[in-house]
């Protein structure tokens, strides 16, 4: 592709006008060339993981934690990191966003898209939200496992007189001390 990358670049662009109204299946008015080098700012990702299933799949599982606010709209945040990590890793990813504080992610439906100009999407992409300020503490309990316990702080608790002793009772039956102690720690911090 090196040796027609060059000249396709430059018939491109000594006739944008006309390519643009080819590709774009419409009239032109004119075209301005734009910068081609994309931003390439050092983002990190709150958490990436490289998942391997039991029946040997290999998956990408990307999570995002987010509070009321962001600089940039979460959904474009997204977009940014699940390109990457798509390049980048090549596998089949899961993204999840996990909102935290009351009202946090409420106009977030996780599905987004860019239109076309003919009516249909040029660009979407979705990823799992969870509103933990609107899951209740008993459906946290009702996962069963210790390791989300510590995520009860961030729900809705209706009974806290129930749901805080069962936590802990939870928490204290898990065999490993060190496992337990850093659990018990992790709940302590929410």
């Amino acid at each position: 592709m090196a040796e027609t990358d060059g000249p396709l670049k430059r018939l491109v662009s000594q006739f944008s006008t006309e390519f643009a109204a080819w590709l774009l299946s419409a009239n032109v008015r004119q075209t301005r060339s734009l910068n081609t080098d994309l931003p390439g700012t050092p983002v990190a990702a709150d958490q990436v993981f490289r998942v391997t299933l039991t029946s040997g799949q290999e998956v990408l599982l990307h999570i995002e934690f987010q509070g009321r606010r962001s600089r940039q709209p979460m959904p474009w945040r997204m977009l940014d990191y699940m390109t990457r990590l798509a390049a980048q890793h090549r596998l089949a990813m899961r993204s999840v966003v996990l909102y935290v504080g009351r009202g946090a992610g409420v106009n977030d439906n996780g599905t987004h898209q860019v239109e076309g100009v003919d009516d249909l999407p040029a660009l979407s992409w979705r990823y799992r939200v969870i509103r933990l300020w609107q899951m209740s503490a008993q459906d946290v309990l009702a996962l069963g496992s210790p390791a989300l316990l510590a995520l009860v702080g961030q729900t809705r608790i209706e009974q806290p007189e129930v749901i805080f002793p069962e936590v802990i009772s939870r928490l204290r039956r898990v065999p490993e001390a060190e496992r337990r102690s850093r659990l018990l720690t992790e709940m302590g911090a929410r």
